[in-house]
């Protein structure tokens, strides 16, 4: 490593003051450890990566092969796991890289308003992400409904049809009137909530729709309660065919966008499905 040429890879921003212990993590370069680089009250924490991994080319490279960008992102997230210890932590997106500590110092420099108000705001708090989903294909099972009148099997055939095509619209409103409850609970136990894209279900591996993709910034006090909500509102709609998956804490990487961006993500409606 010595004579490789290499860059500065960072993972945030946390308080000079209250830096988390990381001599024992490992880096997004397998074998670099982490570190950390302060210029007045903020502190960068980072680590040393190859430009022969982590270059221009090579990284364009890398991001196409899923293997190793589950990899980053995993060791990613350890350090950011870690920061969150430090009260309060402003992330940076994956594969955030500078060419040398001068460069991350002068970062530090010159957003050093805009950070000190992040980890203000963020300051004892983290982040959840609350997913809920549902088969709209399938109708709920009192709705399966019972012997149709005996009809020709022309009439029988387009009868089905709408028949099925109600069940659907029916059970499409009820998914939607369940997540719009959902994300109505939660954002009272929360501190900010927002609404992101349905994720993509290659990436997510879940079958369904995606009804509800919500982020909500929760007080650490707080986060029993918040979690006994998803687990009481899961719970009510279960019957009704709506899966809520609940993870976290998260670093806030949702709340530290512009307010432009997270003003229109807040007024958004769950998603309606098609």
């Amino acid at each position: 490593m010595r004579d490789e040429p290499s860059a500065c890879y960072v993972y945030c921003v946390v308080p000079a003051a209250q830096v988390p212990p990381l001599d024992d993590l490992a880096g997004v370069d397998p074998g670099l450890p982490v570190g950390s680089l302060t210029a007045g009250e903020l502190c960068a924490v980072t680590s040393r990566v190859r430009l022969a991994e982590f270059g221009e080319d090579a990284l364009r490279r890398n991001l196409e092969d899923l293997a190793w960008v589950e990899r980053t992102a995993r060791a990613h997230d350890a350090v950011l796991a870690r920061a969150l210890s430090a009260g309060a932590v402003v992330p940076l997106r994956l594969c955030t890289i500078f060419g040398d500590a001068d460069h991350v110092r002068a970062m530090l420099e010159r957003e050093r308003e805009r950070l000190h108000d992040a980890l203000e705001r963020l300051r004892g708090r983290s982040e959840w992400s609350v997913k809920a989903r549902a088969d709209l294909r399938r109708p709920a099972p009192a709705e399966s409904g019972g012997a149709a009148p005996e009809q020709t099997p022309g009439r029988a055939f387009f009868a089905r049809k709408q028949g099925d095509r109600e069940l659907r619209e029916r059970a499409a409103a009820r998914a939607t009137a369940a997540a719009q409850e959902i994300h109505d609970g939660l954002r009272a136990e929360a501190v900010d909530a927002l609404l992101l894209p349905p994720q993509d279900p290659a990436l997510s591996g879940r079958s369904g729709t995606t009804l509800l993709n919500g982020a909500y910034l929760v007080e650490r006090a707080r986060e029993p309660a918040f979690t006994a909500a998803v687990a009481q509102l899961a719970a009510r709609h279960r019957d009704g065919g709506v899966e809520v998956d609940v993870s976290g804490p998260w670093a806030p990487y949702n709340f530290v966008a512009t307010e432009p961006q997270r003003d229109e993500r807040r007024a958004a409606a769950p998603a309606q499905p098609a």
